[in-house]
């Protein structure tokens, strides 16, 4: 008798123990599927993953990480010699450092030698990238004057992410027809030259301009960029150095 009136408080107490476990669980499991790209919340350690991860990327560096060279259009192409005489510093540092190939060309655009009856301003030469220039390259543009021109982008492995300044509440931006959750981030970043590699160059001063001076080595520089949710998932948004409010 005694036996079985021990058993049912015993019973209740495994049973509330159990579901005190499963709450528990569950709210773990939440807290981290919230907190993973995946969930529709945003807290400064979630945005800081997801830039670290970002940045891992080379091409998706600020463009203070990165060195343009003008006038030229997706690679491999072939671009006026021109061009690249005056941007010699940066295309020779491209070149010493094994990112690109250049080589002159004729300028009717068939790869054959350069014909001796060639006007110099139809110079043109072959750029390629090599195996190594493709990790950071990314073809892009610039506004030079009012002229919207072509341009061979090459950016900065190493890039560091710091402290998490600000972001914006994630939702619709009011001012484009974009449906995703979007939020506006401020953060620290920074090059590192024992990780730059090719970038720690001086030949690509002041293009490439983020590492720390010797004066201040715990420097950082600061960066807006925009996160959206896409189908669900958190990461860089379209043009994410465009804040488009």
């Amino acid at each position: 008798m005694h036996q079985k009136q021990r058993t049912a408080p015993r019973r209740r107490t495994i049973l509330a123990a159990a579901v005190l476990g499963v709450i528990a669980v569950g709210a773990s499991g939440f807290y981290f599927w919230n907190q993973s790209p995946l969930g529709p919340g945003l807290s400064e350690s979630k945005i800081r993953g997801i830039l670290v991860d970002a940045m891992a990327t080379p091409t998706n560096a600020p463009g203070s990480a990165c060195v343009n060279v003008v006038g030229v259009r997706p690679l491999p192409t072939d671009v006026y010699t021109a061009f690249l005489d005056e941007q010699d510093k940066i295309v020779q540092g491209l070149i010493k450092h094994g990112l690109i190939t250049v080589k002159r060309v004729s300028a009717s655009g068939d790869g054959s030698p350069p014909q001796p009856d060639e006007k110099p301003e139809d110079a043109s030469s072959r750029m390629e990238l090599t195996e190594k220039g493709r990790a950071y390259y990314t073809d892009g543009e610039a506004l030079i004057g009012s002229k919207l021109v072509y341009t061979a982008k090459f950016c900065a492995p190493g890039l560091q992410v710091g402290r998490i300044l600000d972001y914006s509440k994630p939702g619709k931006n009011p001012f484009d027809d974009n449906p995703n959750a979007v939020s506006a981030v401020k953060f620290e970043w920074r090059l590192d030259r024992a990780t730059a590699d090719w970038a720690a160059d001086p030949a690509f001063y002041p293009q490439i301009s983020g590492f720390p001076s010797k004066h201040e080595p715990d420097e950082w520089q600061t960066r807006h960029i925009m996160l959206e949710r896409k189908n669900g998932v958190w990461g860089l948004g379209d043009r994410p150095y465009t804040i488009r409010w």
